[in-house]
């Protein structure tokens, strides 16, 4: 059931017509983001919040404020600019934009297996768990699933089933 309504609000803002303005990218971006977390599973969750935290420059956290006020898993979504990496493990969802790509490997180490699912728009992203890559004139993005389970995340279906593409163990 999930399934179309995500689809519809991702495909929403991209409709055309009389009077139609076209959406920011960073905002179809946080809508993105929203929905990853909506569909995914976490263990546990410390704090009463559900934190998502942005790495990079201020469109992403203009874009990313709008959903304060809305909830994630019975949590309400607190939005954190991060100025430097000392809070990452407090985050939830640590969104890391392309400027700030050359910090993956560094948060990657300071999360360790902390169950914080990495989204990023910076192309060929590894540490990243979700990345959103453009896709013609819109957005599409791509699950490395066993990043998410190794961290002890769980993409629903709804998710998995959108993605253009999933990366999966080798055995």
């Amino acid at each position: 059931m999930r399934t179309p309504l995500f689809a519809l609000l991702c495909l929403l803002p991209l409709a055309s017509g009389v009077g139609a303005e076209a959406v920011p990218e960073h905002e179809l971006k946080a809508t993105y983001i929203y929905n990853f977390a909506a569909l995914t599973q976490w263990p546990p969750l410390p704090g009463e919040s559900f934190n998502i935290c942005v790495l990079g420059g201020a469109d992403p956290v203009v874009a990313m404020e709008r959903l304060e006020g809305k909830t994630v898993h019975g949590r309400g979504v607190v939005v954190v600019p991060l100025r430097s990496l000392a809070a990452v493990r407090e985050c939830q969802v640590l969104y890391v934009a392309e400027e700030e790509a050359s910090s993956l490997a560094q948060v990657e180490r300071l999360l360790g297996d902390a169950p914080v699912l990495i989204v990023s728009d910076a192309p060929g992203a590894q540490e990243a768990a979700i990345r959103i890559v453009p896709e013609g004139s819109r957005l599409a993005f791509e699950v490395d699933v066993e990043r998410c389970r190794r961290v002890g995340l769980r993409p629903g279906a709804a998710l998995l089933g959108l993605a253009r593409n999933l990366r999966r163990a080798v055995n």
